[in-house]
């Protein structure tokens, strides 16, 4: 049981729910991108509050998020007039897209760092973007997605 990291996917939960319901009828993208993570976040939760039996949705959940959901939000940011980031079908395409080759590339072909590769890259395509468009609450969040992908390639 880990308390910490479970507390910390609790708010991610609370925030993804948040930006979602705002967003969901004028940005779809960022609203079913946001979906995703809080999917994956909220499977963490139980997971790091000691349901063992939550570990493998957890993973498998968290790989749609990083190498789906992650690139979801950023061309929905980036480009925020494109389909992907205006329509439900647009954005459910991408997201099914994404986590096709997700799941290809790193279960099927064992390239675990393209885990690591495509959520790094989203977060600097979505503080670019949020810099772009000068959306200040957004970048706000922007920052600390890229700080945080900053930390956690220094440890590794």
């Amino acid at each position: 049981m880990n308390i910490g990291y479970a507390v910390s996917d609790f708010v991610l939960v609370l925030a993804c729910i948040f930006i979602a319901v705002r967003s969901a009828k004028t940005r779809p993208g960022i609203a079913i991108a946001c979906a995703a993570i809080a999917t994956a976040a909220l499977v963490g939760v139980a997971r790091f509050s000691g349901v063992a039996e939550a570990a493998g949705a957890h993973k498998f959940l968290s790989l749609i998020g990083s190498t789906a959901a992650l690139p979801l939000l950023a061309a929905a940011t980036v480009w925020p007039d494109s389909k992907t980031a205006k329509t439900g079908r647009g954005a459910s395409l991408a997201l099914l897209v994404g986590s096709a080759l997700g799941i290809a590339i790193v279960a099927g072909a064992g390239f675990d760092l393209w885990g690591q590769i495509v959520p790094a890259a989203s977060a600097v395509l979505i503080l670019g973007g949020t810099i772009r468009l000068r959306a200040w609450r957004p970048m706000a969040g922007a920052i600390v997605l890229a700080a945080t992908f900053g930390v956690v390639a220094a440890k590794l």
